[in-house]
């Protein structure tokens, strides 16, 4: 059967997805590996999350109470800035359209430029997990995320765990390797391997135990590379 049919199906198995930004700040004084950019010595390092509702689940899982998906731009404790919006793909975010949240029409429209904005001109390292309610992410679509980010950024793209469409795994997983040769500064973090107990659906990862396991992998990836950093200049 085609890679169009398997993707239609998964985008219909996981219209509840979720889009998330968290912009994480680590005290300046930790110790990373030597970095290409000179910090500022009173900036810290940041980092910028972008993802769908797995990434939902372990902030909520993480900081219980400060994380409501009606309401985009929540910052939590001053660390962590949220933006949620059920139902995003990524061809949504890359191509800046506004979109209506999914079962929650009492928030009306937003307009995903500025998740767009958030990638040009955000922290130099962004950790992704998108890609699922599209079936799997397009070569196309993730190339223009790799512009929108520029080659000065570092992007982190998780891995699918979802068992419930494996031939829209398999899409995803094959474009995710495809475009860690094209692009230097792409690189995959997997969590496959972590033993998440995934709930009947076959997509999400319920529980604080699977999201201190995802969060865990994402720190053990990120941070000793990203070290502190200032903001590149915008593209």
């Amino acid at each position: 059967m085609s890679p169009r049919f398997f993707r239609a199906k998964l985008i219909a198995a996981s219209a509840c997805f979720a889009m998330v930004a968290v912009t994480v700040a680590v005290p300046a004084s930790a110790t990373h590996a030597p970095s290409a950019f000179s910090p500022t010595p009173t900036e810290p390092a940041q980092y910028t999350i972008m993802g769908d509702s797995h990434v939902v689940v372990m902030i909520n899982d993480m900081y219980p109470g400060y994380y409501s998906s009606g309401n985009e731009g929540t910052l939590i404790q001053r660390t962590f800035l949220v933006y949620a919006l059920n139902g995003i793909k990524l061809s949504q975010v890359v191509n800046g359209r506004g979109v209506v949240k999914a079962g929650e029409s009492s928030v009306g429209t937003t307009n995903v430029n500025k998740w767009r904005k958030a990638i040009s001109s955000g922290p130099n390292t962004i950790v992704v997990n998108l890609g699922t309610n599209d079936g799997g992410p397009s070569a196309k679509d993730i190339d223009k995320f790799m512009r929108i980010a520029g080659k000065d950024r570092r992007v982190f793209w998780i891995a699918p765990f979802y068992t419930s469409c494996p031939a829209c795994r398999a899409i995803h997983d094959y474009e995710l390797k495809a475009a860690a040769k094209r692009f230097p500064n792409f690189t995959i973090i997997k969590v496959a391997d972590l033993g998440l107990n995934l709930s009947s659906d076959g997509l999400h990862a319920f529980g604080k135990a699977n999201s201190r396991a995802i969060w865990e992998r994402i720190e053990e990836m990120v941070l000793p590379i990203a070290g502190p950093q200032p903001i590149p200049n915008a593209a």
